[in-house]
């Protein structure tokens, strides 16, 4: 069976961001057991934690479907073209948004006075802290990023926002005033589409893990799903078993439940 795992609130616990030693023992079982575990991520593949990069995990769906690499090998690489980037931070700027821009070498780029939230500038300090480059974007510079994550300042208007951009992207409500944007065509469904054609195997040799919505195109298409014991309600409503949190072994829990280790 392919096993795909979202990564923040699943692998990494959102609050200590500790990797559990059984989450560790857990994929290496799998792994030993025949089984194939896939990393499939929001995150940029430079910006996923290296401690999750040295687990046995043997491929990687990342920027929601935008990267994805099977074996070493990448098998599709993508950012939106030129135009539509300079389309997106002109958006941000317009509708009152306050955008932060994800790098495919693992950093953010930030665009002044409009990347300024306080949610996401502790996200920022935390990448800072841990060595992934944050660049700021200068005036007159060619932005340059994979997706985006987007929050709604105090004089927002997220509607004319949405509709400005909302054919060129598909637009995720991560609650909280908190918006996903992923090129048109790619989701984390995609990237399960793409790793299972290159191994030959269909939708019903899955499993899904995950905890928040951007989690759900891959619940839609595999065959067993399971929420994190901390995931969204959303989220649990939609899934076929809600196992324990991160932290209280819930990767050991859920792939026990299946017989798979």
């Amino acid at each position: 069976m392919v096993i795909f795992f979202d990564i923040d609130g699943t692998i990494v616990d959102d609050k200590t961001h500790e990797i559990p030693a059984s989450a560790i023992r857990s994929v290496e079982k799998l792994v030993e057991n025949g089984h194939i575990p896939i990393i499939n991520t929001g995150r940029a593949y430079f910006q996923v934690d290296r401690r999750v990069t040295r687990m046995a995990f043997r491929g990687f769906a990342c920027g929601c479907g935008m990267e994805v690499l099977l074996d070493g090998k990448w098998l599709v690489r993508v950012k939106p073209p030129a135009a539509l980037r300079r389309k997106s931070v002109e958006a941000s700027r317009k509708y009152g948004m306050c955008s932060f821009y994800e790098t495919q070498d693992g950093g953010i780029l930030l665009d002044g006075a409009h990347s300024v939230h306080p949610i996401m500038s502790r996200e920022v300090e935390r990448l800072r802290e841990a060595g992934f480059p944050i660049h700021e974007l200068m005036p007159e510079q060619e932005p340059d990023f994979l997706k985006f994550v987007t929050f709604q300042g105090p004089e927002g208007d997220v509607s004319g926002f949405k509709k400005e951009l909302e054919a060129d992207y598909t637009i995720i409500d991560r609650e909280n005033a908190m918006y996903e944007l992923v090129l048109k065509g790619y989701s984390k469904a995609a990237g399960m589409e793409r790793i299972l054609k290159q191994l030959n195997l269909g939708p019903e040799n899955t499993l899904a893990i995950g905890d928040s919505t951007n989690d759900l195109p891959m619940f839609r298409l595999a065959k067993h799903t399971v929420c994190m014991g901390g995931g969204m309600d959303q989220v649990k409503q939609m899934c076929e078993y809600v196992t324990a949190t991160v932290m209280d072994d819930g990767i050991e829990k859920a792939l026990k439940h299946y017989g798979l280790i």
